[in-house]
């Protein structure tokens, strides 16, 4: 292993993003630091991306392309977690890119302050095609794993995703991201800065995230696929509540995780009202799965009505709303 010029592994799930892919990777191939491993995931995306990615792997040898059946984001970079080599890793969507220096500024941190993780801010790009720096709260701040993992899990640390971050390959040992499940960073990043003794934040933005993506979730409100992100979100927040009932540093936190809970469900009861009653109901079973963990008196008012008189509260939602914008007015 090589300490003074550590291999980093560069994961790039690619699906759909002829758009955008030649200045994702010409990013990386531009960067200062030159020990890299730059794994790009083909995850069946039915474009000239696979030809580009091939054509890419033939011009350097720090490439190497993994093509495979369409699994979505989780496991197209489960897929890479499996076969990379690097003592550090990092993740880069591929319609993003990073800075010339990113992996050496990453790599100049690590050194220096012997951390197991390192957090860049981020810079937006717009539809116009305008960059807004984002690095909001974040300040160059040396932190313990348990104190990032507590902001996190309170989601007031800027940046739940993986992306802006490297990490050290060994902390993913016994993780990989859920397959099939919507905000996946979100589920996974609290563990990796649990398994962290010290992590550092560096204010410069060295990742630019492109903000108009194709399927923003955000945008189908009503739709089965926004739903499923709801109860995505509820599996999320269960999954955390668990994990601070095990770890009684973070058992504070319950009550903001439990109240998170019941929003996600909430979101997805009344977004399903609009799809009818079959579909409500569908979705109503789902929900209450993760519902019926929470004591009685835990429970907000509206969703123990929405759990105990579904019938009832299907009926009486689309009138309750039209009533409450009625008084707003």
């Amino acid at each position: 292993m090589n300490n003074t010029n550590p291999l980093v592994s560069i994961i790039v799930p690619v699906y759909k993003v002829e758009r955008y892919i030649h200045r994702s990777i010409d990013s990386l191939l531009r960067q200062t630091y030159n020990n890299l491993e730059i794994i790009l995931v083909d995850d069946g995306s039915p474009d000239n991306c696979p030809f580009i990615c091939d054509k890419y792997a033939m011009q350097d040898n720090r490439i190497r392309v993994i093509h495979k059946s369409n699994g979505g984001l989780s496991d197209a970079r489960n897929a890479a977690l499996n076969v990379m080599t690097g003592q550090y890793v990092t993740f880069v969507d591929s319609d993003d890119y990073i800075a010339d220096n990113m992996i050496e500024k990453f790599i100049e941190t690590v050194k220096l302050y012997q951390c197991n993780m390192v957090v860049a801010g981020m810079n937006i790009i717009d539809k116009n095609n305008q960059i807004y720096d984002y690095r909001r709260t974040l300040t160059s701040t040396l932190s313990t794993g348990i104190d990032i993992t507590r902001k996190l899990l309170k989601d007031v640390f800027p940046f739940n995703f993986v992306c802006a971050k490297i990490f050290e390959s060994s902390l993913f040992e016994e993780i990989r991201f859920p397959v099939g499940r919507h905000y996946e960073d979100t589920a996974t990043t609290y563990k990796l800065t649990h398994k962290c003794e010290r992590i550092y934040c560096i204010a410069d933005c060295l990742y630019f995230y492109e903000l108009e993506r194709e399927g923003n979730i955000t945008s189908e409100l009503n739709t089965s696929k926004a739903i499923k992100s709801y109860i995505d979100g509820c599996l999320n927040s269960q999954e955390q509540i668990f994990f601070c009932q095990k770890h009684k540093d973070f058992s504070d936190l319950l009550p903001v995780l439990t109240k998170r809970l019941q929003l996600w469900a909430l979101l997805a009861i009344q977004s399903a009202i609009s799809l009818g009653y079959k579909e409500y109901m569908f979705y109503y079973h789902q929900i209450r799965i993760y519902i019926r963990s929470l004591s009685y008196t835990q429970r907000m008012t509206h969703l123990q009505i929405a759990l105990t008189f579904p019938i009832i509260y299907y009926s009486l939602y689309p009138l309750l709303s039209r009533l409450k914008k009625m008084y707003k007015n």
